[in-house]
């Protein structure tokens, strides 16, 4: 986990995680192998966070000049870290080749140059062209979470798997 961050509602960070290990590993390993046995109910208090806002510029006058954080449990941050870390490797297989942002070894450069050299060869071709951008800089908001869990099933991820997710979602 990144040193040098913001610590949840519980007030631990990973220098307090790191230093701390040789005592709490234990815990937090008992942790993970029951986490079968946690249901919603039960780890709805980890899973509360604290939202502040952050201004972007000194004259900060509407919402739009804020940046929103979330702070949130060191336990919910270690889960999320586990599940992305065992994702991480099969993500290839997974995420179109379209898709470039925030996938190792890709870079959303590679979208633009595609976009320009597409729109080079149609202008030498004299073919006729539209460009169309679409901003969905708030596309995750709006993704329905029923659906997303029906699609990480039908990608073939297990039961618990699901769970895991619709918990650190809720």
């Amino acid at each position: 986990m990144p040193l040098g961050k913001a610590p949840g509602p519980d007030g631990f960070t990973a220098e307090f995680l790191r230093s701390a290990w040789d005592v709490i590993k234990h815990d937090f390993c008992a942790v993970f192998d029951k986490h079968y046995a946690l249901n919603r109910r039960g780890f709805q208090r980890l899973n509360e966070a604290l939202l502040t806002l952050i201004p972007k510029k000194q004259d900060a006058a509407s919402l739009f000049d804020y940046c929103p954080i979330s702070l949130i449990h060191l336990i919910v941050k270690l889960f999320a870290k586990a599940l992305s870390l065992r994702l991480a490797p099969h993500l290839g297989k997974l995420v179109s080749t379209n898709q470039s942002a925030f996938i190792a070894g890709q870079s959303i450069h590679e979208n633009f140059l595609l976009v320009q050299q597409t729109a080079r060869l149609r202008h030498n071709l004299k073919m006729p062209r539209m460009l169309l951008k679409l901003d969905i800089a708030r596309a995750f908001d709006s993704v329905a979470w029923p659906f997303l869990l029906d699609t990480v099933r039908h990608l073939g991820f297990g039961n618990g798997w699901c769970e895991w997710i619709s918990i650190l979602l809720s």
